[in-house]
């Protein structure tokens, strides 16, 4: 019999597609996969045949509630000291009783439910209802190791720390910001209360994964499992999709005849929220380009048309709204990009040399990562200016050793299959719950 699942997410395209992948693998194994998540990814989730449910807040929501534009709403959201807690305390909170709701409506008559790391309302509905449920994290960063702490600042003092102490100087901070977010859900906490449900662990931590167990959405060679972990955690391999409503599944016409009329290009990205608030990244990119005399493809999003009208770009720098980076990557000399973990798992897969630009959240561990696998370089968002990152790309581009290993670890990920190691695990956990229901 085919069991429902639904999964929640939250946040960007890079939240919304390891789930997608996770739903085309139980859809082609029977099962009735469900997202549910903003209502602007429901075209993106519907064009594949998955169902969706929408879940508040919107953008459009945040938006009439808080009266800030898209932009701003990003750049409050990524600010690097204070962009968690605005997410936190201005976001999910005040509207967590609505999605709860949205996700009671989800839950009807489900089997299982998967959650990621903000999905606070899913994992209420899922206890409400006595569902059984897996935690998913996206990235290592989730984690908050002790034994392999996250670098949680692209400042370059911080490196500088961890590197001196060990990253012991990591592993303390990680502790006072469990303590100092606490007060950051209490609506969370006063919700379960209301709800008849014990007070839980810090939700932003410990308090986020399932006792039935935590689906790692990434490849252990980009981050090992370690001994604080939560239980039954099972790392799966990345989860790839990349395709977008209203664009194209394949290169455009356009771009293909870029790639192929010269050696391959540098490829700049800042992902898919970031595109809102790129600062002068864009500029920079376009200089360095210039200055280094490469070819580039640049892709901004869909202010594509204004940038275009803007200051021209060189003959050889191409820009473009979107390109699927599983599409595009392959034909690059580098990809620089802003770290998030969509676009530094496809990099990995592409077998290219990165140079990474943080910004905040798991972005600045995981640029720390790829410099540490030795396949890439990380410069500072506040330190990308035509110079410095003139040096470091050439550094990069003139090194056979970052080409080669990451070439190493493409053939390396090829071997993974993340969706079905996933649905391995939600079968199993289905199996188990059947159990317990029969005994």
């Amino acid at each position: 019999m085919a069991s429902k699942i639904v999964l929640s997410t939250a946040g960007t395209a890079g939240d919304l597609n390891p789930f997608v992948a996770i739903a085309l693998e139980l859809k082609a194994r029977g099962h009735r996969p469900f997202i549910a998540t903003q209502r602007e990814f429901q075209a993106t989730v519907e064009d594949e045949g998955i169902g969706f449910y929408p879940l508040r807040p919107s953008m459009a929501d945040v938006r009439d509630e808080l009266g800030l534009d898209p932009s701003e709403i990003i750049e409050r959201t990524t600010r690097v000291s204070t962009g968690l807690g605005f997410a936190v305390r201005h976001i999910a909170m005040p509207f967590l009783r609505r999605t709860f709701d949205d996700m009671m409506a989800a839950t009807a008559d489900a089997d299982l439910v998967v959650t990621h790391t903000s999905a606070f309302a899913a994992r209420l509905a899922a206890e409400k209802r006595g569902l059984p449920w897996l935690s998913a994290a996206l990235s290592p960063f989730t984690f908050m190791s002790a034994f392999d702490p996250p670098l949680l600042s692209a400042a370059p003092a911080m490196r500088v720390l961890r590197d001196m102490t060990g990253a012991r100087s990591d592993a303390a901070l990680v502790q006072i910001v469990k303590l100092a977010t606490t007060t950051w859900t209490r609506k969370f906490q006063r919700l379960r209360t209301e709800l008849g449900m014990p007070r839980s662990a810090n939700p932003l931590f410990e308090g986020q994964f399932s006792h039935l167990g935590t689906l790692g959405l990434y490849s252990p060679l980009f981050g090992s499992q370690q001994a604080d972990f939560p239980v039954d955690c099972t790392l799966t391999g990345f989860c790839f999709f990349d395709h977008r409503h209203g664009a194209p599944q394949r290169l455009s016409p356009e771009i293909l005849a870029f790639v192929r009329a010269g050696p391959p290009p540098l490829v700049f990205t800042l992902g898919s929220a970031l595109v809102l608030d790129p600062g002068d990244f864009y500029d920079v990119s376009v200089s360095v380009a210039h200055r280094l005399g490469q070819r580039a493809v640049i892709l901004v999003g869909p202010e594509a048309a204004r940038v275009r009208a803007g200051k021209p770009a060189p003959k050889d720098v191409l820009v473009v709204d979107y390109a699927p980076h599983s599409e595009l990557f392959p034909h690059a000399a580098a990809i620089i990009h802003h770290g998030g973990m969509g676009t530094t798992g496809q990099a990995l897969r592409a077998g290219k040399p990165q140079l990474v630009v943080p910004h905040f959240a798991d972005q600045p561990d995981n640029a720390d990562r790829v410099r540490r696998l030795g396949v890439g370089a990380t410069v500072a968002a506040a330190a990308y200016t035509p110079a410095r990152a003139r040096r470091e790309l050439a550094a990069l581009l003139a090194s056979p050793a970052y080409g080669g290993r990451a070439r190493e670890m493409a053939r390396a990920l090829r071997t993974e299959d993340g969706a079905s190691n996933a649905v391995d695990i939600i079968e199993m956990t289905l199996g188990g719950a059947s159990l317990r229901r029969s005994a």
